[in-house]
């Protein structure tokens, strides 16, 4: 499948996530903010995502003799679908979960490094919260999480605003059931 493969490598999910906040960026741009990515290798993963469709050419002008492209995101990207998802292995699912935790470490350690970090300050939060739900309590959720962030989406920098990133991850637990599993029962006195 075409757009869960081609993000599974850290450095073309680093593109896709910068291109997702700043829309439009050249290659060059691109390197500025990805400065630790080699540039031969950045050249080499946005060659990869515009041959996969998620990125596309939105200019392109004469920079010096050269010709500089100016990428966006592809219309209509979006995660994958549960259809392209349900298509991957358990081994490239997992793959494709330890490409997105790892961005968000990434993230976390560039935050840390930005200076003095003062998590309630900046508004900085992970947690987990444990809880039962149906399947029609989770959908009612993930429609309140979206009525709620809806109105930001549309927002542009302004003072006072930060770019900031709200990241999810929701499973179900061990057991799926409302009983527990249980233990093993006790031997009998006497056996």
């Amino acid at each position: 499948m075409a757009t869960s493969s081609a993000l599974l490598h850290p450095v073309r999910l680093r593109i896709v996530q910068m291109l997702l906040g700043e829309g439009e960026l050249t290659t060059h741009q691109l390197h500025e903010r990805l400065a630790d990515v080699p540039i031969a290798t950045l050249y080499r993963h946005v060659s990869h995502l515009a041959e996969h469709d998620l990125i596309e050419v939105a200019e392109e002008q004469q920079v010096r003799g050269a010709s500089e492209k100016t990428y966006r995101l592809a219309p209509g990207f979006a995660n994958p679908s549960p259809e392209e998802l349900s298509s991957l292995s358990g081994e490239e699912l997992l793959t494709a979960f330890t490409v997105f935790t790892s961005g968000l470490i990434r993230d976390f350690g560039d935050y840390l490094d930005s200076g003095e970090p003062d998590l309630h300050a900046d508004r900085v939060s992970f947690a987990q919260a444990a809880f039962w739900a149906d399947d029609e309590e989770m959908d009612r959720l993930g429609r309140a999480i979206m009525a709620a962030l809806e109105p930001l989406l549309g927002n542009s920098p302004a003072p006072g605003r930060r770019r900031r990133a709200l990241s999810t991850i929701l499973m179900p637990r061990a057991y799926a059931s409302a009983e527990p599993p249980h233990a093993a029962p006790e031997a009998a006195e006497g056996e």
